[in-house]
C-alpha cells in the first residue's frame, strides 16, 4: 500500500474511532505586502477533549509520542515515525516523531530532514506541502518530544503564502543565503537545488545535503541575530521547510501581544509561512483589524537593527 492510501486508510479509521479528532473552521484571508496571509479560526479547539482527567493530567505529563497511539501510527522510517496529528484542522496532517525520546530544542540532523523529506515528497500525491520545526522554548513548540510537522497545502495562491516574497528573488540560486525585504524581523531563507535531490538515488546523500543546507542557514541565521540582536534567553527558533526553499526565524517570546484589549496570541511557524490559527472571536477580531500582521510576527521575534549594516539580499 502507498503511503498517501496508509495516510488516507489510517486518518478515515482513527475519525470514525474518534481516536483523532477534526475541527471545522474558518478562514480569513489579509493580504500584507503581497502575502495572503490566511487566519484560521478553530473555536472548537479551546474545547479539545483531554484523554484522561483533568487531575490525572496534572500529575502525569503524558508523553503522546513514546509511543504514539497504534490509531494513529502511520507507518515507520528508519529510526522515526510517521503519526496522525490527534487534533487537527487540516486532514491528514502528519507528524515525523524520533522513535526515541530527543530534545525539541536540539537542531534537526540528517536523518530527521530526510525523514521528512521522503514523507512530503511521496505521502501526499500532487498536493503541496509544507513541513515546520518549533525548535526551542519560546518557538511555540506543544511538545518537548522532537518532532517536525507536515500540512498538505490547499489553494490557488502561491504556497505556502510566504512564496510569493520568495518568488520576488530575483536570479535566485541554490544554496544561497537571502533576506527578504519585505519582513521587518531577522530571518533567512535559502532556495533548494531540486536538480541534485530528484537526480540522486542514495538516501544518506539526500540527507547530507539537506543537513548542510539545514546548518549553513542556522549559522546565517545566527549571525544575523549577533549583528541586529543581543538575545538575553535560550535561543528558539523556527523552520519552515517547502519543495523549493528552506526558511529559518528566530524567536524572542512565543506570545504576540495585541494593542486590543491586550490580548496575547501564541505563534508557532507557521505564522511566519502566512498562517495563523486562533481559537477565540476576540483574537479573530484583532488580527482582522491590525493595521499589519509583519509586525506581529515582528513582536515575537527580533527586529532589524536600523544602525546595522544590512546584507545584500
Amino acid at each position: 500500500m502507498t503511503l498517501p492510501s496508509l495516510i488516507q486508510e489510517k486518518y478515515d479509521a482513527a475519525l470514525k474511532s474518534k481516536d483523532l479528532f477534526f475541527f471545522e473552521t474558518t478562514q480569513v484571508k489579509k493580504n500584507v505586502h503581497g502575502v495572503e496571509f490566511e487566519i484560521t479560526y478553530a473555536p472548537s479547539l479551546a474545547n479539545k477533549p483531554s484523554g484522561a482527567p483533568a487531575e490525572e493530567n496534572k500529575k502525569i505529563k503524558v508523553n503522546p509520542f513514546l509511543p504514539p497511539h497504534p490509531a494513529l501510527h502511520v507507518m515507520d522510517f528508519d529510526e522515526h515515525s510517521i503519526v496522525l496529528n490527534k487534533f487537527c484542522v487540516v486532514p491528514h496532517h502528519v507528524i515525523v516523531v524520533t522513535k526515541e525520546f530527543k530534545s525539541q530544542s536540539q537542531p534537526l540532523f540528517p536523518s530527521d530532514l530526510l525523514a521528512t523529506w521522503k514523507c512530503m515528497m511521496t505521502g501526499f500525491g500532487t498536493t503541496p506541502t509544507l513541513a515546520f520545526y518549533n525548535c526551542g522554548p519560546f518557538s511555540g513548540a506543544s511538545q518537548p518530544h522532537k518532532h517536525m510537522q507536515i500540512l498538505p497545502l490547499h489553494g490557488q495562491q502561491p504556497q505556502p503564502p510566504i512564496k510569493v516574497l520568495f518568488n520576488q528573488i530575483k536570479d535566485r540560486k541554490a544554496g544561497q543565503i537571502y533576506i527578504l525585504n519585505e519582513l521587518p524581523f531577522v530571518h533567512v531563507i535559502t532556495p533548494l537545488d531540486r536538480n541534485f535531490i530528484d537526480s540522486s538515488t542514495d538516501n544518506e546523500e539526500v540527507a547530507d545535503y539537506l543537513a548542510q543546507m539545514f546548518f549553513g542557514l542556522l549559522d546565517a541565521m545566527f549571525h544575523q541575530l549577533r549583528k541586529h540582536a543581543t538575545p538575553d534567553r535560550e535561543i528558539s527558533y523556527n523552520f519552515i521547510l517547502t519543495d523549493q526553499f528552506m526558511m529559518m526565524v528566530p524567536r524572542s517570546r512565543e506570545l504576540a501581544t495585541m494593542p486590543q484589549g491586550n490580548l496575547q496570541i501564541s505563534i508557532n511557524s507557521l505564522g511566519f509561512a502566512g498562517f495563523v490559527l486562533v481559537k477565540a472571536p476576540e483574537e479573530l477580531a484583532a488580527l482582522e483589524n491590525h493595521p499589519d500582521l509583519l509586525d506581529v510576527l515582528k513582536d515575537v521575534a527580533y527586529p532589524w537593527n536600523p544602525n546595522a549594516e544590512m546584507d545584500e539580499q
